[in-house]
């Protein structure tokens, strides 16, 4: 009983000093996965921060590229606008641009009724094509009402359809159908109320780039007499007095 009760007593301190060495490598087992576990937690803070650098870095090359963009599409927008103006500029600097004015006029005397004829001239740089027009002379009254229409009837339409090179000049004469009184022509010759001599007019055309262009014109004529014995040439015969053409307020317009 004494030798196994020590035996017994051997085998429980074998036990004790195994389960203590168990014990302490256990406790070297949980330091070593606590270190472990630390380094980890370490590492991954650190990671965790480098994606936050990275994150803030593609932050700022995210708005790099927005301001790129913007200064892209702020210099497309400039250069469409250059372009445009560029355009615009040599459409003016060289388009066909067509005016009309006085040429000569005729008053009223025993030969003659009142005439008008104006001029039509390409004062541009490329030609005018497809150039038809109307035009007609009236007396009205004068001044000329604000609310006048300037009419054109169909019978006042040109024959033709013309092409005008820069520099070419037309010609489009109008007379009164029928003669005037006597007593009224030299009132109308000097632009005195109550009527005047108005001529005016519609021209359409192309210019070189294919866009339809109109020119409208209006003016009135008088003429100018002379100072007593003034008007005569130096063989005495009577010289002819100079016509004059004012723009009326209105129908002087182009595109």
């Amino acid at each position: 009983m004494v030798r196994l009760t020590a035996a017994i007593g051997l085998v429980g301190l074998l036990q004790l000093f195994i389960f203590g060495l168990q014990a302490r490598r256990l406790r070297q087992t949980i330091k070593k996965m606590d270190e472990i576990a630390k380094g980890q937690t370490k590492d991954m803070q650190a990671s965790i921060s480098e994606a936050t650098r990275s994150a803030s870095a593609m932050e700022g090359v995210a708005q790099s590229l927005v301001l790129t963009t913007n200064s892209n599409e702020q210099s497309v927008s400039i250069s469409r606008e250059i372009a445009d103006r560029q355009k615009l500029i040599t459409v003016l600097s060289s388009r066909a641009y067509l005016y009309a004015g006085l040429h000569m006029a005729t008053y009223q005397d025993a030969d003659h009724v009142f005439e008008i004829r104006a001029f039509l001239a390409n004062r541009g740089n490329t030609p005018a094509y497809n150039v038809t027009f109307k035009a007609t002379l009236a007396l009205l009254p004068s001044p000329i009402p604000d609310d006048f229409e300037f009419p054109l009837p169909a019978d006042t339409a040109g024959t033709s359809v013309s092409f005008m090179a820069p520099g070419v000049t037309k010609l489009i004469t109008r007379g009164l159908p029928e003669r005037v009184p006597d007593e009224d022509v030299e009132a109308i010759k000097r632009g005195r109320p109550p009527r005047c001599l108005a001529m005016w007019g519609i021209v359409d055309y192309q210019d070189a780039f294919k866009e339809p262009r109109v020119l409208k014109f209006a003016f009135s004529v008088s003429w100018i007499g002379w100072v007593a014995g003034k008007g005569v040439d130096k063989d005495g015969n009577p010289l002819p007095e100079n016509a004059l053409s004012h723009d009326t307020n209105h129908h002087n317009e182009a595109s």
